[in-house]
């Protein structure tokens, strides 16, 4: 689920049309122009407590995302994760994830819709070790369609679908994710709120369910300073006990 809230994380959910000016950044709309810039630098802490277990597995990470407006409504963007190696399971501090992909904005009247897709692989001999894996670079697509309607005022409910799933295996499987919330919008500061419910149907029916929120600051109508986080309420993992994460991130557009 790391990865994904990951994700979700940068996308926090209000329709802001264009131009940089006066726009809430951190929407999962928000598009930074033809020819601008974004740039969206987070890091995250999550833990994951186990039942009949005292082990916790405590894990860092921090991600770098640049996006490009092609046009006003088509972007392109590359993101850069680190996972730190925070138990001692990895090799080093230096285990990078690496995604490029697009995203497109539609919108008739006050509904607002993205499609959006991306590529992103790994190295696993960078998390092991090369004399620990003969595992070769892991290679994974995601997709994703987003609904939401605009209601005035900066309010904002909306939904998020996705599906992302391995792409070099004979028998894979595919995980899927579906987010449904709502975002307030008031010039100087966003919030947000919702439940993510994140399932496997790959004969197996696995799922769960965390509640997620954010907030967001603009210090300046370019800069956005945010704090996020997610909590575990339930799923058929028996497995896990308790899962949060928690975050900071710091949006610019230019």
């Amino acid at each position: 689920m790391k990865f994904r809230t990951m994700l979700l994380a940068s996308a926090a959910v209000m329709f802001a049309a264009g131009t940089a000016s006066a726009a809430d950044l951190t929407g999962a709309f928000y598009m930074p122009g033809e020819g601008k810039f974004t740039s969206d630098t987070r890091v995250e802490y999550s833990r994951t407590e186990f039942n009949d277990s005292e082990y916790k597995n405590d894990s860092w990470s921090a991600a770098e995302e640049v996006a490009y407006g092609v046009t006003d409504n088509f972007t392109v963007f590359g993101t850069l994760y680190n996972e730190f190696d925070t138990e001692g399971y990895y090799n080093n501090d230096h285990n990078f994830k690496y995604q490029a992909g697009a995203a497109y904005n539609m919108r008739s009247g006050n509904l607002l819709a993205q499609v959006r897709g991306s590529y992103y692989t790994y190295n696993p001999k960078d998390f092991e070790g090369k004399r620990n894996t003969d595992e070769r670079w892991q290679k994974y697509l995601n997709g994703e369609i987003r609904l939401g309607y605009d209601m005035g005022d900066g309010w904002t409910p909306y939904m998020v679908y996705g599906v992302d799933g391995q792409i070099d295996q004979a028998d894979r499987g595919m995980d899927q994710y579906a987010f449904a919330g709502v975002h307030k919008y008031a010039g100087n500061w966003a919030a947000d709120a919702g439940i993510l419910y994140d399932f496997v149907t790959d004969g197996e029916n696995e799922n769960e369910v965390y509640a997620q929120a954010e907030f967001d600051y603009y210090p300046v109508e370019n800069v956005a300073l945010g704090v996020y986080g997610s909590y575990y309420l339930a799923g058929q993992d028996n497995e896990i006990d308790k899962d949060y994460t928690t975050g900071v991130r710091v949006k610019v557009a230019f």
